[in-house]
Parts: structure tokens; sequence; C-alpha cells
């Protein structure tokens, strides 16, 4: 089935619908939307935060245990027995 051209080309269902919308109901529909948009982005923005951390946790705990293991191949250097 394409796509409806026509009012009367919609589903029932489609057409109760629309004929039922009213300016407040047309404005919450556009609210719902915006938000709907608003919660998509900021959740990005956290998923892509948390990831950050992450990362940065995963690096600091790499970078700890380099700098331990060149440490111990300096330390002798400095403390011969």
């Amino acid at each position: 089935m394409g796509e409806p051209s026509h009012f009367d080309d919609l589903t029932p269902r489609a057409r109760a619908f629309l004929a039922n919308l009213t300016d407040e109901r047309i404005e919450e529909l556009e609210a719902a939307i915006e938000f709907s948009r608003a919660t998509k982005t900021v959740s990005r923005f956290i998923k892509w935060c948390i990831i950050t951390v992450a990362a940065f946790v995963v690096a600091t705990a790499a970078l700890g245990d380099a700098v331990q293991k060149i440490w111990g191949w300096i330390a002798p250097a400095f403390n011969p027995k």
C-alpha cells in the first residue's frame, strides 16, 4: 500500500485520531516531540560522558602499571646493594 495522499486514503484509526485533534492536543504533541529530541540529545551526551570516564579509569590504571614497571627498572640503579 502506497503512502496516502488524501485524508480518505488513511486507515480508519488514523482518520479518527486526526479528526479528534484540538489545538491543545497538537501543542502537546509538539511538546512531546521536542522533549523526545531533547532526551535523545542528553542521553547521547551522558553515554559519551560514561565512555570517557571509563576510558580515563582504564588509561590511568595502565599508566600506573607502566610507571611501576619503569620504576622497578630504575630503582635498583639508585640503591646498589
